[in-house]
C-alpha cells in the first residue's frame, strides 16, 4: 500500500519555480505539485532537486578542484566573487572588455583575440609594412588622406604633375625628373654646363645666335678674324693676339721704336730701301754725298759701311762694282750654226780615202740614249720577296729662308 501512494506521488501533475542564484542569474529549480483525485483521495507535493545540483552539494567545495562556489544550508549553489555559470565555472571578464574581441581565464582579465590589442582589446592590428594609414579590422591598411597604394606608402603628387617628368617624396608636391623644370616640371631644362643655349626637349642645348660648341661656349668671331692670330671672346669681334694688329689680326706689330722699316712677323724691324741700323732710324747716305760712283749710267744705292757704303746696279751690257767692265751682249735670236759650202772640196773628198772615212764618220747616224742598267744581283729575289727595298732614301734638298736675305 505504501509503494502504491509512493508511484502516484510521482506521476502529479508539475509546476515550475525559478531559484535566483549569484548576480542576478537563475537556475532552473523544478518543483512538480499537482492535484490529482485518486480514488483514494490522496495529494503529493514534495520539491524536486535537479540531480547535477545535488550531487555538486554532496560533496563538500572543498574537495573539488577547481571549484569556485559554496552550498548553503538548503543545498544552493552559490557563485563565489567573479565567477558565474551553472556550476560557477564561468569567469566574470574585466569591465568594459570587448564581448566579441577579448577573453579572459580568470575573473578582471581581458585577453585580446589575434588582431587586436589594449586594456579592452578594442583596437585593432593594422596590416603589417602599414606606413601611412589605420585599420577598422584587423590587418587592415586604409590609407591617409595624401597617400596611396597597398601599404599607404606612395605620396599622392601635386594634381597636373605628370609621373614621367615630375615626382613626389610627400603628398601635393612635385619634384621635377632630370631634364625638366618648372613649378610642375612641365619645362624642358638645359644641359647642365650649356652656357649660351636653349632647350626644346630635355637635356638639349642648342646654340643662341652667335655661339658654337657642344655646351654652346665658343663665340663665333667676326668674318675674316685670322684664326691664328686673333680670336675673340663675344661674337662678331676679333681680338688680336700679342704681336698681331688690323682689323683682321693679319698685321704683324714691328718692334717698338722701329722708325723707317716694317715686319714679316712680330717684332722685326726690317728696314725701308735707304735706311739701316737696328730701328732703322739711320739714314744711308753714300750715294748722294759722293757723285758719279757707278759708271756707265749705274743705280747706286747707298749701304751700310760694314756692307760696302754702296752697291752699283748695272745697266745691261756692264758689270764690275762700278759697272766698269763692258761685257759682250749674247744674242736673243738662237739658230744653229750651218757649214760653209766652200769649205769642203768633193775632189778632195774623193781622191783621199782618209777623207772618205772621216765624212762617213761625220755623217754616221748618232748614237741613241744610253740605258744603264743595275749589275746582277746575287741575292735570291725570293729571300727579299714583300720586303722593302735595301738601299737609304735620297734626302731631298731642304729649301732655307731667304726672308733674313731680303733687304
Amino acid at each position: 500500500m505504501i509503494l502504491l501512494l509512493a508511484c502516484l506521488t510521482l506521476f502529479i501533475g508539475h509546476h515550475r519555480e525559478l531559484v535566483p542564484i549569484n548576480n542576478g542569474l537563475t537556475i532552473g529549480a523544478t518543483t512538480f505539485v499537482g492535484l490529482v483525485t485518486s480514488p483514494f483521495g490522496l495529494a503529493a507535493g514534495p520539491r524536486y532537486v535537479p540531480k547535477w545540483k545535488k550531487q555538486a552539494c554532496e560533496i563538500p567545495a572543498s574537495q573539488h578542484p577547481n571549484s569556485h562556489y559554496v552550498c548553503d544550508e538548503a543545498g544552493e549553489v552559490k557563485c563565489l566573487s567573479g565567477w558565474t555559470g551553472d556550476l560557477c565555472d564561468v569567469p566574470i571578464c574585466r569591465k568594459g572588455c570587448d564581448p566579441l574581441q577579448g577573453f579572459c581565464r580568470r575573473p578582471g582579465e581581458c585577453r585580446c583575440k589575434i588582431g587586436f590589442y589594449g586594456e579592452l582589446c578594442d583596437k585593432c592590428v593594422a596590416l603589417p609594412g602599414c606606413q601611412h594609414g589605420r585599420c577598422n579590422v584587423s590587418f587592415e591598411c586604409a590609407c591617409d588622406p595624401g597617400w596611396k597604394g597597398l601599404f599607404c606608402s606612395e605620396p599622392i603628387c601635386a594634381p597636373d604633375c605628370l609621373s614621367s617628368q615630375g615626382y613626389c617624396n610627400k603628398p601635393g608636391e612635385c619634384r621635377c625628373r632630370l631634364g625638366w623644370q618648372g613649378p610642375r616640371c612641365k619645362q624642358c631644362a638645359v644641359l647642365p654646363g650649356c652656357v649660351h643655349g636653349t632647350c626644346q626637349g630635355p637635356l638639349e642645348c642648342r646654340c643662341e645666335p652667335g655661339w658654337t660648341g657642344l655646351l654652346c661656349q665658343t663665340p663665333i668671331c667676326a668674318a675674316g678674324c685670322s684664326k691664328e692670330h686673333g680670336g675673340c671672346r663675344r661674337p662678331d669681334t676679333c681680338r688680336c693676339r700679342v704681336g698681331w694688329t688690323g682689323q683682321n689680326c693679319t698685321e704683324c706689330v714691328p718692334y717698338p721704336g722701329c722708325v723707317n722699316g716694317f715686319c714679316k712677323r712680330p717684332w722685326e724691324c726690317r728696314c725701308d730701301s735707304g735706311w739701316a741700323g737696328d730701328l732703322c732710324n739711320e739714314k744711308l747716305t753714300y750715294c748722294e754725298d759722293n757723285s758719279d760712283v757707278c759708271r756707265n749710267n749705274g743705280t747706286c744705292v747707298s749701304m751700310t759701311p760694314e756692307d760696302g757704303d754702296y752697291r752699283c746696279i748695272c745697266p745691261l751690257g756692264y758689270m764690275g762694282r762700278q759697272c766698269q767692265i763692258k761685257t759682250t751682249v749674247p744674242s736673243t735670236e738662237l739658230t744653229p750654226p750651218m757649214p760653209d759650202p766652200g769649205s769642203i772640196n768633193s775632189q778632195d773628198v774623193s781622191m783621199k780615202p782618209e777623207a772618205v772615212g772621216s765624212e762617213k764618220a761625220q755623217t754616221t747616224e748618232p748614237l741613241g740614249p744610253i740605258v744603264i742598267t743595275d749589275p746582277p744581283s746575287t741575292i735570291d729575289p725570293s729571300a727579299t720577296a714583300g720586303k722593302w727595298p735595301t738601299e737609304s732614301p735620297t734626302d731631298s734638298p731642304s729649301t732655307e729662308d731667304d726672308e733674313e736675305n731680303e733687304t
